[in-house]
Parts: C-alpha cells; sequence; structure tokens
C-alpha cells in the first residue's frame, strides 16, 4: 500500500502495521426473502482498501446495528448478492491518500464516518472515505466507540423536529414506537427546544422506561383502542400538536389521521408493521389532512447545497454537544461481535424491549 500522512500528528499506525486484508461482514443471500432470520450473513475476508486523493482510511473502532440498515438484507434483487452491509461507523484516520482536502482529518484523528454507493460497508475492520463528504469528525472528550451511532438515530431526531417547526407544530409532536432510540433521543431533545413529545408506545414495560427518561405523556395502545385512542385525541388537543411522525404504518397511521387536528399531518418514516392503511378518505378529503413521509436524507439536501450546509453544521454541533456520557444523543449499547452479529439482530427484533443498541465492535 501506498499512503501520505499528514505532519500534524503522529500515525497512530505505521504503513507495516496495516494488514493487506481484512475482515467484512457481507449478505450472500436472502433465503426466503421475508425477514432478517432468513438471511445469510457470513464473514468475508478481502483486500484492504487503498485511499485515493481526498480520501482517509479509517481503522474502524465500532458501528451500530440500525433498523434503516437491514431492510434491504432480504428485500434485494437475487443479483444484488453479496452485499456489504452497515451505513454508520466510528474510528481512528490512520491513512490518507494525500490532497487537500485530507488536511481537515489528519492521522489519528477520531472520526465519524457514513458508507455510500455499496461498495463499502461499515461492518468492516477498515473503509476509505471521502475526507469531505463522508468523514464526520467526533469530539475529542468522547470514547471514539461512543461515537458509533452519531448519524442515523441522532440526526433523525433533529430533523423530525426541525420539520414539525416548518410545519407549524411548534408546541408539540406525536410519535409512535417511542421507546426505541430515536424515541428516546426525542424525549431528551424536545425540552431543549421548549416542546413537548405524546409517546405512543405497545406495551406497559415501555411505558416504564420512557418514564424513568422523564417522558411525561406516553399513551399505551395494548388496551381497548376506544380508550387510547381517546387518550391520544385528548392529549393532542391540550398539547396542540399538528404533526404526528409515525414509524409504525399499518393501521396505526389512519388513528393518527383520525385523532389529528383539521389540516393535521402525519409523517410516515417506517413500516414496522407493513403497508400503511385503515385510512378514512375523509380525512384527507374534507378535513384537508396530510399524509406526508420523512426520510432523512431528503430532510438533509432540502434547500439545496447551501441551506445543506448551513443544516449540517448546525446538527452537527447539536449532535456533538449530546453524545457524551449523559447527553440527549448519548447512546447505550450492547456489544457483539461480527461473528454473533445476525443471532443478536434476530433476538433483538423479537424482543418488545430497546433500551440498548447493538454496537459491533472491531478493536
Amino acid at each position: 500500500h501506498r499512503y501520505t500522512r499528514s505532519r500534524k500528528q503522529k500515525p497512530t499506525m505505521t504503513a507495516s502495521e496495516i494488514p493487506n486484508e481484512m475482515k467484512r461482514l457481507v449478505v450472500t443471500s436472502a433465503g426466503k426473502g421475508t425477514s432478517v432470520a432468513d438471511c445469510t450473513i457470513e464473514v468475508e475476508t478481502v483486500p484492504t482498501p487503498t485511499p485515493k486523493s481526498g480520501e482517509v482510511l479509517v481503522k474502524v473502532t465500532a458501528a451500530p446495528i440500525n433498523p434503516s440498515d437491514y431492510g434491504s438484507w432480504y428485500l434485494s434483487k437475487a443479483d444484488s448478492y453479496p452485499i456489504v452491509i452497515g451505513l454508520e461507523g466510528c474510528g481512528v484516520v490512520v491513512a490518507t491518500g494525500g490532497g487537500l482536502t485530507t488536511y481537515r482529518c489528519p492521522v489519528g484523528t477520531k472520526v465519524g464516518f457514513v458508507c455510500g454507493g455499496g461498495k463499502q460497508g461499515s461492518y468492516s475492520q477498515y473503509v476509505t472515505m471521502n475526507a469531505i463528504t463522508e468523514i464526520f469528525p467526533m469530539p475529542d472528550d468522547v470514547p471514539i466507540e461512543d461515537c458509533a451511532s452519531f448519524m442515523v438515530n441522532p440526526y433523525t431526531a433533529v430533523g423530525i423536529l426541525d420539520t414539525a417547526q416548518q410545519a407549524g407544530s411548534t408546541k408539540a409532536i406525536v410519535h409512535t414506537a417511542a421507546a426505541s432510540q430515536v424515541g428516546q433521543m426525542l424525549n431528551k431533545l424536545a425540552p431543549m427546544q421548549d416542546m413537548e413529545i405524546i409517546n405512543v408506545v405497545r406495551r406497559e414495560e415501555q411505558k416504564k422506561l420512557l418514564e424513568e427518561l422523564g417522558a411525561k405523556h406516553i399513551v399505551v395502545t395494548s388496551g381497548e383502542e376506544e380508550v387510547w385512542k381517546k387518550e391520544l385525541k385528548d392529549l393532542v388537543k391540550e398539547l396542540g400538536a399538528t404533526c404526528a411522525f409515525d414509524a409504525v404504518a399499518g393501521d396505526m397511521t389512519g388513528h393518527l389521521l383520525d385523532v389529528m387536528p383539521i389540516k393535521g399531518s402525519v409523517y410516515l418514516y417506517g413500516a414496522l408493521a407493513g403497508k400503511a392503511g385503515n385510512i378514512n378518505p375523509s380525512d384527507l378529503i374534507y378535513r384537508k389532512k396530510q399524509l406526508k413521509s420523512f426520510y432523512l436524507t431528503s430532510w438533509i439536501k432540502s434547500g439545496g447545497s447551501y441551506q445543506m450546509v448551513k443544516r449540517m453544521m448546525s446538527a452537527g454541533n447539536l449532535v456533538n454537544s449530546g453524545l457524551g456520557q449523559g447527553g440527549w444523543c448519548c447512546s447505550q449499547f450492547e456489544d457483539v461481535t461480527m461473528e454473533k452479529a445476525h443471532q443478536s439482530i434476530v433476538e433483538a427484533l423479537d424482543s418488545s424491549i430497546t433500551g440498548k443498541k447493538l454496537r459491533i465492535r472491531f478493536d
């Protein structure tokens, strides 16, 4: 390998210490194509990538397992396999390919990264990343492994509140699957912006988890539909919520439209219960309610390049300030190895509690 190192910092590894080969996780088959459990996931040995000009080589410390990661694992076309997997992760820059842009993250810099293009995945021992568009310097005072989940969940929480505020729902929002990592972050971030979260969960133990975080408004849907819907509708009216963000879909989407006020909006951003349904056309036609979508990438890019840069700088500062222990976007992790990652994912999906996020460790 040929590498260029910055003179600003001493390297953490020498070129001879960077191995010629590395391990990574790949999905080799979708199986029946109905669930993550059907997939065949293997540890693959491949050449360690070499950074080009403008790129850095990151020795991966850890990578989180997000629901947004594994949808494609069993839904892709047959000729797409094997698929490299993992969207985000964190680690330390160990070499650069040279070029002016790499001076923003010299060797030794602790970084988060986002994989794009499908050629590399974060569930790898090493990745090469564009030093401008795919690398995010992490705070020095936070252990790098604790920055593993710096992007998808924290930026989704920031984006949800920003979208609600832009739509005029500045007092409160409704959020489903509220015991999720995103839900927990929203309950910590919203008070900082003088907003309330109306949390919708399926089980009493999820309610307890949120109460321990200080959540005030929690509706449990395991009881009689008429009862919990009235409770939810009363909270929507009392707190002035005009937007709901739905990660569940299925019949829940229609329930949310029903309890929203006239001209209210429901934003879909997940499909835990499958296709959205149970929608009363009158809500859309006569009551002028709207069914929309929230997609993190679209939120980031909205408004053109100038607005995107401003938005990412503002969100980045907010996220980095909250990654430390006790911060609003600090995650509680359960560590797994590459070899046991698949089994751990399947077990986590069967659980109703999401207090901890799975994290693959590579160090």
